[in-house]
């Protein structure tokens, strides 16, 4: 911290340690006078004479924390998924359809939206049965994003739907029409889950 001592009017009253912010001009010969900022300053000033010696000094600023990046998790790219899912409710079921312009089947859809993130499934329900990780049949182990498959003739995987938490199904359903969501525990849903027959986890 720099010392300058300086002769100022001690005004009646005033306190004897101050805080201030002082500018300087300093004149140098030949040249415009070049002002320089002292920065936050303590005056101290001994009451009943004019001497006053003024601190000169700045303070350590704080240090901000550096801002946390969100990371990608899980539960972020599932997040993604479904809202890209939802995007084609109502679009209309379509055998063999993977694209928006024409319509989807069920692994159409599936495979439309999980590429649309980066993540690569095959065309049919039956391959897609084999993509990613094995999971309990327990519908209570799913997470949203995870892949529920169907045998609804009991002769292997002929249908699969996207989990969407809280007990429901996005899917392209040639019963409904096209893309809609179904809760399990509706009658419809009920049917569904009779025909349960694997899970899987892409994500």
């Amino acid at each position: 911290m720099k010392l300058i001592a300086c002769t100022l009017p001690l005004l009646a009253g005033l306190p004897s340690v101050l805080s201030a912010q002082v500018n300087l001009s300093l004149p140098i010969a030949g040249r415009p006078a070049v002002r320089a900022s002292l920065g936050p300053i303590a005056i101290v000033a001994t009451l009943g004479g004019h001497g006053v010696t003024v601190r000169t000094g700045s303070r350590t600023p704080r240090r901000t924390p550096a801002a946390r990046l969100p990371r990608t998790t899980a539960g972020a790219s599932a997040a993604r998924v479904l809202a890209t899912g939802d995007r084609y409710l109502g679009k209309r079921y379509v055998y063999g359809g993977a694209k928006p312009a024409v319509g989807f089947d069920c692994s159409g859809f599936v495979q439309y939206v999980f590429g649309h993130h980066g993540v690569i499934l095959p065309r049919t329900s039956r391959q897609q049965a084999a993509a990613g990780r094995a999971l309990p049949k327990a519908a209570t182990a799913l997470q949203p994003g995870d892949l529920m498959y169907f045998s609804s003739k009991g002769r292997g995987v002929d249908h699969v739907a996207i989990y969407a938490g809280d007990n429901r199904i996005i899917h392209s359903s040639a019963g409904a029409g096209g893309v809609v969501y179904d809760d399990l525990s509706t009658p419809r849903g009920k049917w569904y889950l009779a025909r349960h027959v694997a899970s899987r986890r892409v994500l």
